[in-house]
């Protein structure tokens, strides 16, 4: 009894009281073994390995199905493949399935709809690959879409270089993004194949990575410039350049990439991810006319911030921060979107957080 009224009391105060596990994809150069399992205890604000949940080769990037019955991870080698796994209900583990390849070299990005349709990015082979899981399967790739064309950074935009293929359920597309050539592809999936429905040009030599989408507005990460590119909807329904924003302070001038951008549930606050400046960019997103404006920058306590990603009550973020070898998290405020630092657990190569 007095259990549950010290529970309710916390409830009601906004203190956050559960427990939660969550899959980590790595690089395993230098000691990683796949993909690891950590625990969030909300409550003491600190984090826990659990241990490998399932061993794998270069798991960059891991997604759940939508009834979570299943996992894909890609292999983010040169011969480039796609892993396919159950997930225990009662424990969170993996159990490998089966694997296939990913249609290009160094699959660097995945996602699935609610038909389990598997997209990935691969990076090297500029190419996003159409897969589908079927009878407890993953089966070979039926639709493979090659990009063309390079942009005027020329250690970076030689060549095409798919780098996201993300389903938003809420849009019912499919986003891919191609920082070789700064394009964004805009697609519908029909009878799980990709139908394009418009192209974006981004900002030449920028770099494309990731994008996030709410309502009308896009918001597009370009890596290699640190500036997210704002695109609202017209009349049309097609999307059209409304801003450009930097991710760094107005002093710093060493060198940075971005990595990954999300946003809150409610629309309020955005984030990314610089690597070089080591922080996560926070703005706070304006309801009328989707325009930011930076709030602040948190250090995320480590170097080359890969992904982040916040906990499902989003009153926490989750940092990967692959040079420094650890995880950081971070205590989120949901009324200002700012963040306090927690804790750190050590971890070889983090890069991709999934809840």
């Amino acid at each position: 009894m007095k259990k549950k009224l010290m529970t309710v009391c916390a409830m009601l105060l906004g203190v956050s009281t559960y427990a939660q596990d969550f899959l980590v994809g790595t690089y395993t150069k230098e000691g990683s073994e796949g993909i690891y399992k950590v625990h969030l205890d909300a409550k003491n604000a600190t984090l826990e390995m659990k241990g490998v949940a399932a061993k794998s080769v270069q798991p960059s990037y891991v997604a759940y199905s939508k009834d979570r019955k299943f996992a894909v991870a890609v292999n983010e080698t040169d011969g480039g493949e796609v892993s396919l796994f159950t997930v225990d209900k009662s424990t969170g583990d993996l159990t490998f399935v089966n694997k296939v390849p990913s249609g290009g070299a160094h699959p660097c990005h995945v996602s699935l709809d609610g038909n389990n349709t598997v997209f990935v990015a691969n990076y090297s082979g500029g190419n996003v690959g159409v897969f589908q899981i079927k009878d407890g399967l993953l089966t070979p790739f039926h639709q493979l879409i090659q990009y063309e064309g390079e942009g005027p950074n020329k250690s970076r935009q030689e060549a095409a270089h798919a780098h996201f293929a993300n389903y938003d359920s809420k849009l019912k597309k499919t986003f891919t993004v191609d920082l070789g050539s700064d394009k964004v592809h805009i697609y519908n999936v029909k009878e799980t194949k990709l139908m394009e429905v418009q192209t974006l040009s981004t900002p030449a030599g920028g770099g494309p990575r990731h994008l996030v989408a709410h309502g009308n507005i896009l918001y597009v990460l370009n890596e290699l410039e640190g500036k997210i590119t704002i695109y609202n909807t017209n009349e049309e329904g097609q999307y059209k350049e409304l801003a450009n924003v930097s991710t760094l302070p107005e002093d710093f001038k060493e060198y940075n990439t971005c990595a990954a951008i999300k946003m809150s549930k409610d629309g309020k606050f955005l984030y990314a991810s610089n690597r070089g400046h080591n922080s996560i960019a926070i703005f706070k997103v304006d309801k009328g006319s989707g325009l930011i404006a930076n709030i602040g920058y948190q250090d995320v306590q480590g170097k080359s911030p890969r992904d982040f990603t916040l906990s499902p009550k989003e009153d926490f973020i989750v940092v990967a921060n692959q040079d420094s070898n650890n995880l950081s998290l971070f205590e989120r405020n949901k009324k200002t979107g700012l963040l306090e630092f927690k804790t750190i657990l050590e971890m070889s190569m983090p890069v991709n957080v999934v809840f």
